[in-house]
């Protein structure tokens, strides 16, 4: 082969390569209140992100335990200048503590990890490549969980709920992709990845993503929606965030457990039990709950008109309000009527 077609045959296996640009920033929030006894493994989680062009701001949200100091001496051994720390004197909640940190990031995207949850590794890498698709970009991502208790002992490899379909097939053989393999030398259990990422361009009262770290936003949509009083939303921000970008914009579901949420027995939600199958794992209302997160996306959505109609056009607009109405009507159904309305497919 001579020079010429060698060169030829090289530019042709570069043009087979994607074209190349620099990733975004993205920015952390660690919202901590008591949970002294993990918070310092949460920090941890989110140093040791596979993306480095990271920015980390701690937040404790008036602690009365010793998370304070278990704070500071995590971040003195990372000594890492990516990390940011600030000690809120009085309790603002969950939606007051992330809007504290939110204002330090200047990011194009952000994420909220639990201070008591734990990401794996890739967690911020899986979600940029399904923000940075080159199919369609949405307001926000989310990703499935495994379930870990206390002392970080797998009890669940995802969360039932996740991406389920309308007809659960109630006998069915299991995907031999989705049990892991055993180490019993290094007591692990390890899961095979899972490229699967699937688009809601709309929402319905019958989706639902995850809990707060399983999230990446557009931080420019954190901004736009955020309720006006951090007392408005004291907890389920998460539940706000991702119900009100899917109405307005649309989502990706990842579907590769990236983190591992704790159930430890003093949750603010998940104080239930893990049975498995579709058991509660909060003794919460739900149906409360989700009425007064709908009432209030219909409260914000009506008062920021005019900023929402010119951000995402009137006809999408106008379509979510009527959504989100249709949702708050059916949630205030008697249940005879609704297990009725079930019936016959509404």
């Amino acid at each position: 082969m001579d020079a010429l077609s060698h060169d030829r045959l090289n530019r042709q296996a570069e043009d087979q390569f994607m074209a190349s640009a620099k990733l975004p920033r993205v920015g952390v929030v660690i919202a901590n209140h008591n949970n002294a006894a993990y918070v310092g493994e949460a920090i941890v989680s989110a140093s040791r992100q596979t993306v480095r062009n990271v920015e980390v701001v701690v937040v404790d949200d008036a602690s009365t335990d010793c998370s304070d100091q278990i704070i500071r001496e995590t971040l003195a051994k990372l000594d890492d200048p990516r990390f940011r720390y600030i000690r809120l004197e009085t309790n603002r909640g969950q939606t007051g503590a992330i809007r504290c940190g939110v204002a330090e990031l200047s990011t194009p995207f952000v994420c909220f990890l639990d201070s008591d949850d734990v990401w794996y590794d890739n967690f911020i890498e899986r979600h940029l490549a399904a923000h940075l698709n080159a199919d369609y970009p949405v307001a926000f991502t989310y990703c499935d969980s495994h379930f870990i208790n206390g002392g970080g002992e797998l009890l669940a490899g995802t969360a039932w709920w996740f991406e389920l379909p309308r007809k659960h097939e109630q006998h069915r053989p299991i995907d031999p992709g989705t049990v892991p393999q055993i180490d019993p030398a290094a007591g692990r259990a390890q899961f095979a990845a899972n490229p699967t990422m699937t688009f809601h361009g709309h929402w319905t009262p019958y989706w639902s993503s995850n809990s707060t770290a399983a999230m990446m936003f557009r931080r420019d949509i954190v901004a736009l929606l955020l309720p006006d009083k951090d007392e408005q939303l004291p907890l389920y921000l998460d539940f706000y965030l991702s119900t009100f970008c899917v109405l307005i914009i649309g989502g990706i579901a990842v579907h590769e457990a990236l983190y591992a949420y704790r159930m430890h027995g003093k949750n603010k939600h998940s104080d239930g039990l893990m049975l498995g199958g579709a058991s509660q794992t909060s003794r919460k209302d739900w149906g409360g709950i989700s009425e007064r997160v709908f009432d209030l996306i219909l409260k914000v959505m009506l008062e920021r008109r005019e900023t929402l109609t010119a951000a995402i056009g009137g006809m999408r607009y106008d379509q979510a309000v009527n959504t989100i109405r249709f949702a708050i009507r059916r949630s205030r159904r008697k249940p005879w009527i609704g297990q009725l309305m079930a019936m016959v497919g509404l």
